[in-house]
């Protein structure tokens, strides 16, 4: 029976370890699968907004590198402001562009539209984010600053809008004229300090 009873003693504490790192095991896991903490590098994107009288058709391209020796399933947010001036968009989705096509799941959790992505060992993905939210007020928000989650400047981005019908009456970021249909900025080594907020105008309530 002695003997009995030490092995008992010895089961409980290994038993309890293991519990804790299970746990912690979990919660980490549900960080990176929710996107709080990354583990991926987020180093490029490419945003075309259209802008609609009533609307704005958002569309975003993003790359991620994976710089360690196995793969990665990283939890991904979408970008997306929700208020009385931002209502839940009306349609959204989510898929890989390279290394191959591929949709992705997207669901509403703690909060937040997201979904999760897996990068290849030493390899990139790109993935591309398209909504369409109405804007009753004529104004729209795209937020940047969600970049500074990842802890990292990216290296390159192209923010760009493509007004339908309307004039872009203000931005919070200067915009460039690519030619008549298209405003733009450009950055590099970008840790935005600010969103980018964005106003216009119907042409054809001017000319009335």
């Amino acid at each position: 029976m002695g003997h009995n009873r030490s092995s008992r003693c010895i089961k409980r504490p290994v038993s309890g370890v293991m519990r804790c790192f299970v746990l912690v095991l979990s919660f980490f896991a549900l960080l990176f699968l929710s996107g709080v903490l990354p583990v991926v590098r987020f180093t490029e994107e490419q945003i075309d907004i259209t802008v609609y009288p009533d609307r704005v058709h958002v569309r975003g391209t993003y790359v991620y590198d994976n710089f360690l020796p196995f793969p990665v399933i990283q939890g991904l947010t979408v970008p997306l402001p929700i208020d009385q001036d931002n209502p839940s968009p009306v349609l959204i989705r989510v898929a890989a562009l390279k290394p191959a096509h591929e949709p992705f799941p997207v669901r509403y959790l703690l909060g937040a539209y997201r979904c999760e992505v897996t990068v290849p060992p030493r390899d990139s993905v790109t993935i591309m984010v398209e909504y369409i939210q109405y804007a009753p007020n004529k104004n729209a928000c795209y937020l940047l600053t969600t970049t500074r989650l990842w802890r990292r400047a990216i290296e390159r981005g192209e923010f760009r809008l493509m007004p339908e019908g309307v004039e872009i009456i203000h931005s919070t970021y200067p915009l460039i004229h690519a030619d008549t249909h298209v405003l733009f900025f450009q950055k590099e080594d970008f840790m935005p300090t600010e969103d980018w907020d964005f106003s216009w105008k119907v042409i054809e309530d001017d000319e009335a």
